[in-house]
């Protein structure tokens, strides 16, 4: 995990975190990944899912147990603007 997140911080950092929308409920982002694919991270009723494959494969195993590397950027993104407020 130690791993995702570090290369989740690199894509953050790189600003490959697009905001879609972002809404108290509802919150869409894409994200560059990187090998310059685009994946699509959203929250809906604070459930979080990534669209890129490591995420589909591990998810699946264990549900809500997982975070692939897109998910953190984004983590770090929100907390940036959170931390604007």
């Amino acid at each position: 995990m130690a791993n995702r997140m570090k290369e989740g911080l690199k894509l953050y950092k790189k600003g490959n975190v697009e905001i879609e929308l972002f809404d108290d409920d509802l919150m869409i982002f894409n994200v560059k990944g990187s090998r310059k694919e685009n994946y699509q991270v959203s929250m809906n009723e604070n459930v979080w899912i990534c669209d890129c494959d490591d995420y589909q494969y591990r998810s699946e195993r264990e549900p809500g147990s997982f975070l692939c590397k897109h998910l953190w950027a984004v983590f770090f993104e929100v907390m940036e603007m959170k931390n604007e407020d």
